[in-house]
């Protein structure tokens, strides 16, 4: 049963609004539900997806999920690139601005058999590791373009 005594408080919202239509909007936000009268404990909150409804002046909550864990976003956004969301020109955009980005690229090959000994990362190594399946897919298609 939904308790209507919780409220939430916003620790930051990422602004990053997702899947608008109409008066709905998705939400990422870092928040804590507290019932009427508690003070809000940011070392309480937690990072949540939410829809939320506008109307008027303000909004209304509506489903949405709270994360449990620190791990859960990461291992969320790795799951959905492993499953083919994300433009991909668009992802290596973001990432190659985060500061961690040339320190991952020197060892993303350190868990791999035949490690690159701490080489720089070359995007051409994810061509030439291809499948030998995906060639024959592409060489198929080559055929047809005249």
């Amino acid at each position: 049963m939904f308790d209507n005594s919780m409220q939430y408080y916003i620790f930051k919202d990422y602004e990053m609004p997702f899947d608008e239509k109409g008066s709905t909007v998705g939400t990422i936000r870092k928040v804590q539900w507290v019932k009427s009268g508690e003070e809000p404990d940011e070392t309480k909150a937690k990072l949540e997806i939410r829809k939320m409804y506008m109307q008027g002046e303000g909004e209304r909550s509506g489903k949405g999920y709270t994360f449990s864990t620190e791990n859960g976003p990461s291992e969320l956004a790795e799951g959905l690139l492993k499953i083919g969301f994300g433009d991909t020109k668009e992802c290596l955009k973001i990432l190659r601005e985060r500061e961690d980005f040339l320190e991952s690229a020197k060892t993303i090959n350190d868990d791999n058999e035949g490690s690159s000994d701490g080489e720089i990362f070359d995007m051409r190594d994810l061509l030439m590791n291809t499948s030998e399946e995906s060639e024959d897919e592409d060489e198929d298609d080559l055929d047809y373009v005249s």
